[in-house]
């Protein structure tokens, strides 16, 4: 570059003063003038680095706190007026081995086997080895009798005060 030419051409003239030193008023102007573009670009990189600390300082600070936020929480699952003509009902499944619970939006129509496949894979004991036959599913007041056939013949509640929970035991 034309900085480290006149650095030298300096130290050439001037080897009898001891090792070489820049010095700015000894410089010549093209090396001066590409000393200044050196700083220009170094300070434009540092502002265009803070910019971008501060934009992504920005948006974590506008971001949800927590998973559970508003914000990331997913749309509904669609109008009250369309559950009703459905009659879609939420109960909830529990595995009380391990304490695991989840919401499950089912239909009169939705047979047991199909609510033990679901449950399975929303309470995370969906393994390809362990069959779906494996598990049995129980309403939480009675654990003496498997339910079979579907939600409308085992006479299932929407959930609340009185609504149905159900149990999901692993029994091979």
């Amino acid at each position: 570059s034309s900085l480290a030419r006149a650095i030298l051409c300096q130290a050439s003239l001037d080897r009898s003063a001891g090792p070489a030193t820049p010095s700015p008023a000894v410089l010549t102007w093209s090396a001066q003038r590409s000393f200044q573009e050196e700083m220009a670009r170094r300070s434009i990189l540092s502002v265009a680095a803070a910019a971008v600390m501060a934009l992504c300082l920005l948006r974590t600070s506008l971001a949800p706190s927590f998973a559970g936020s508003a914000g990331l929480q997913p749309a509904v699952r669609g109008s009250h007026v369309a559950l009703a003509a459905e009659k879609r009902f939420e109960v909830f499944v529990t595995n009380p081995s391990v304490g695991a619970r989840t919401r499950m939006m089912i239909s009169p129509s939705m047979t047991c086997a199909e609510i033990v496949e679901r449950g399975r894979k929303e309470l995370g004991f969906d393994q390809p080895w362990i069959k779906n036959e494996d598990f049995k599913l129980y309403k939480a007041e009675d654990e003496s009798t498997p339910l079979k056939g579907s939600v409308a013949d085992n006479e299932m509640k929407p959930w609340g005060p009185d609504g149905t929970e159900l149990h999901l035991i692993f029994q091979p």
